[in-house]
């Protein structure tokens, strides 16, 4: 993905919760924060359509950027280990719904998160997440410890899979890709 620099200012002004780091990761030049915010806006769909690509590892693997490390006293603590690909963070919250998604505060549906976060010293955990009635924020629940050691474990049986796709040097998707690809498809 190629950043034009007179997108800037579009992107500057448009008004969602992602315009300023997108305009900061557009300055930097940081196709890979592009591409997890580009996930961040249409994590619904890609949540909603996840059988169709599941099975495609240039998509499964494609990378994201999500910042999951907790750092104190001069120590990080991170709540999943190294790269975190788009199929492991998806398939985790769908096989984990008790601990992955919450009810919308506004109208009750399930909501899905685009990126969770939190506290190993509080146990405090923050899911990101919008939803079809218009709320979009942030829902704090407790239990990072039990969460995290969920993700790793995801991690970890995808593991055999990355190494077999990494091994054919076939290039990694974007999420802009995934998109297009889902679009042709409908």
């Amino acid at each position: 993905m190629r950043v034009d620099k007179s997108q800037l200012s579009v992107y500057m002004f448009s008004h969602d919760r992602f315009s300023k780091v997108e305009a900061q990761a557009l300055r930097l030049h940081d196709e890979l924060w592009l591409d997890t915010i580009c996930f961040f806006r249409n994590s619904k769909e890609i949540y909603r359509r996840f059988d169709e690509w599941k099975n495609i590892d240039r998509f499964y693997f494609i990378p994201l950027k999500l910042s999951m490390t907790y750092c104190f006293g001069g120590h990080a603590i991170r709540m999943a280990d190294g790269t975190l690909y788009l199929g492991t963070f998806i398939r985790n919250t769908l096989e984990h719904p008790e601990l992955f998604t919450a009810p919308c505060p506004k109208c009750s549906r399930t909501l899905y998160p685009y990126a969770y976060n939190g506290s190993p010293m509080s146990g405090r955990v923050d899911l990101q997440a919008r939803c079809e009635c218009g709320w979009n924020d942030s829902m704090t629940v407790s239990g990072w410890q039990v969460r995290s050691n969920a993700l790793r474990a995801t991690q970890d049986q995808d593991r055999p899979r990355f190494s077999k796709f990494s091994d054919r040097l076939v290039p990694e998707a974007t999420i802009k890709e995934l998109l297009e690809w889902l679009h042709k498809r409908t």
